[in-house]
Order: structure tokens, then sequence, then C-alpha cells
């Protein structure tokens, strides 16, 4: 594959026609890293005697819920691969509930981490509104990441995001409008809402980069569905002149708006009531305190240094989460930072850093640019995995 790639603007290659068309090239881009990821959960689920059986009735319950294009390209990505199906599907839309299975325990915080801040003018100062977001996950030995970029198809927006390999749902990302989405999950949902009538957060996103140009059309989104059917999360929004913090409360049936200058959410609600695990506190608290010590006037540099930050760390109640001593080399019993992003509304551009963003230098890069092949394909995240196991220098 060349050095770089670039699948929209003048010089890529013929535009994909359809979300299949377009989920067949991307598995055929991030194929080394999904085939080699999804192998290694095979190995572990067969020693593990793991029964796959219940995360896959969920998986396919679940898919109901997602429009046709999504179902469309997810089925277009497991053609594509050479991997066990039933361990492919798993690790597409039950990863959570997989990665418990193989833990020794559980993971400690069932609230799936992430910590986000917001930040809009004029605490912003010369720049637009800005979002960040360290995603934190379980697993991450085995969770791929790439730099995704999704072309406008028929009336659709494309997006730019930077989220695991292989999937189809996302969780942040900005779109060709400049449109910033980026979410947190809550642990408050609904018991009484089936997984067919349950919109999952990584569809709401997504959906919001590809039928949104603005935070009022996101909103309007967000209102057409009944809140009840949603997931809980705080979705951060932000355009070229707006942005706003919504707390969708699928329990209290309500949605609401925290428009503040600067606002911090990690993984529970802050407007509405929800259990509080002790690193959600932990981390809310250091991020609201590093964004009140700086005063009015907050740049990029100044969200990268809270993504950074180790207080009460490095480890589990830290922003910048890092595997506790105990922890295995995949991370399953352990919510870590996996990736870090930076976006600004209005502009189609991401920063980015994977990994723990304190080890890694942030790169920028905008919708159309010819991007790395290795940032495109997961291959940089996997050749630090594998150096990473057998000790030699990430070349």
């Amino acid at each position: 594959m060349d050095e770089t790639s670039t699948y929209t603007g003048p010089d890529a290659p013929s535009v994909p026609d359809t979300f299949a068309d377009q989920a067949r090239r991307r598995a055929e881009t991030e194929r080394a890293a999904v085939e080699w990821a999804v192998g290694e959960l095979e190995s572990l689920i067969a020693a593990e005697s793991v029964d796959l059986e219940p995360l896959l009735e969920y998986s396919r319950r679940s898919r109901e819920s997602m429009p046709d294009r999504h179902v469309r390209a997810y089925e277009a990505m497991a053609e594509t691969f050479d991997v066990d199906p039933d361990v492919y599907e798993a690790y597409a839309f039950a990863y959570s509930d997989l990665c418990d299975e193989l833990a020794d325990e559980p993971a400690a915080d069932p609230s799936r981490g992430c910590t986000n801040a917001l930040v809009s003018p004029p605490r912003t100062a010369r720049e637009g509104p800005l979002v960040l977001k360290n995603r934190d996950i379980a697993g991450r030995g085995v969770r791929p990441k790439s730099i995704i970029e999704q072309p406008s198809i028929d009336d659709y927006h494309g997006f730019l995001t930077v989220d695991t390999c292989g999937t189809i749902m996302c969780y942040k990302g900005v779109n060709d409008q400049g449109l910033v989405a980026a979410n947190t999950y809550i642990d408050a949902n609904r018991d009484d809402v089936e997984p067919e009538a349950q919109y999952r957060n990584g569809t709401v996103v997504r959906r919001v980069l590809e039928e949104c140009a603005t935070v009022d059309e996101a909103r309007e989104l967000l209102a057409s569905i009944p809140t009840r059917q949603l997931m809980a999360q705080t979705l951060f929004l932000a355009d070229g002149d707006e942005a706003a913090l919504l707390e969708v409360n699928p329990l209290e049936e309500r949605i609401a708006v925290d428009d503040d200058g600067g606002v911090v959410r990690t993984n529970h609600f802050v407007l509405s009531r929800s259990d509080a695990t002790e690193s959600s506190r932990c981390r809310r608290k250091r991020a609201a305190e590093l964004l009140a010590d700086v005063g009015d006037e907050i740049d990029r540099e100044y969200l990268w240094r809270i993504a950074r930050d180790h207080a009460h760390g490095p480890g589990n109640d830290s922003i910048c989460r890092h595997p506790e001593p105990e922890t295995d080399e995949h991370a399953f019993g352990q919510l870590t930072t996996a990736s870090a992003a930076v976006f600004e509304g209005g502009s189609p551009t991401v920063e980015f850093a994977m990994g723990n963003p304190c080890g890694t230098e942030a790169a920028r890069w905008s919708f159309g640019d010819e991007i790395p092949s290795p940032l495109r394909t997961g291959g940089q995240w996997l050749e630090r995995r594998r150096s990473d196991r057998d000790g030699s220098p990430v070349r």
C-alpha cells in the first residue's frame, strides 16, 4: 500500500457509491489490524470457554434499531474479513460484555470511561468552540485504532474520526460541514426497552455526523427519537457558531442542556441524577479544576494538558488512565485511555493521539488530506502492540 492515501478530493480513487462499497474499501484498508485482533480474541475465547451466544443474541437484536445503511456496511465488512464470523460479530457489537467475560474480574468502573471537555467563545479567544475527548475502554490491547474518513455518500455528510478498526459505530468525530459530536457513556439506561427499540450511542453519534450540519439540526434529530429509547450519554456538540452539552437521560425521559463557556463530563449526570463511581467523580472534579485555573482564555494546547493529566494516578482515577500494575496485557479488566482527540467546531480537522496522550505527540489531519497509510490501516497501532509484546523498539 502507498505511504499516503486519500479517499476524498481531486486525487482520490473513485468515490464509493454506496455505504457497502465504502465499508468494503475500509475493511480492505484495515484488514491486517482487524484480523490480528479478532484472531487474538478467538484464541482467548477458546481458552476461557466463553459462551458467545448471549452476546450474539444481543448483537442481532440491537441491530434492528440501526439504519439499513449501517447494517449493510457491517455486512459488507464481515464478508471481507477472513475471520470467525461469530467472534467478529461480538467484537463489533458486544465488545464491552466480551471484555467482562475475558477479564479475571469485571472492570471496577461499569460506566465504561471517557473524559470530555467543551470550551466555547469567548473562553477560546481566537478559536471557535473546542471539544476534547479522552476515549477510555476496557480491553484496549485487542482494540486497534485508525483514522477513519468516510466521504459523503448520496445526501449524507462525510466525516473524519479516530476510532476502532472494523466497527461501524463511532463515538466522536467531525463531519465535512465542521459539526463536531463526541459522547461519554452513562450507566443509567431503562430496563423496559428491548434491544430492538434502543438506539445505541455509537449509532446516534454516527447519525448526527452523517445527517446534520449544525448543532441545531443535531438537537432536532435527537428530539425526533423518543428519549426513553436512547441510551444514556452526555453528547458534546459544536459547529462554527454554537456549542452545547446535552445530558440524554432515558430514565427521566429528558434531555438537559448545558451551554456554559466551559463544561466537563465523565460518566455521570450533573444536571439530573445518576450513579457516580469514584473514578468518574475524581476525573470530573480534576478536569473542572484545570478549566477553572486557567482563566478566560483556553486553547488547544491547554486541552491537551488536561488530556495528559495524571492527578490521582496515573491509573483508574486519573484523566489519562494507564493500566494498573495487576492488569494483564490486554487490559480486559480495567478501563484505560485508548486515544485522545481535540476538535474545533466549524473545522473538518482532528488532532489526535493514539494510546495514552502523555506518551504520544499529537498529530493533526483534515478531511481530504493524504493521510499516511499506517494511520488509516491501524498499522501504527498494530506495530506498537507487537513491539509492546516482544519488547522490540518501534520503528
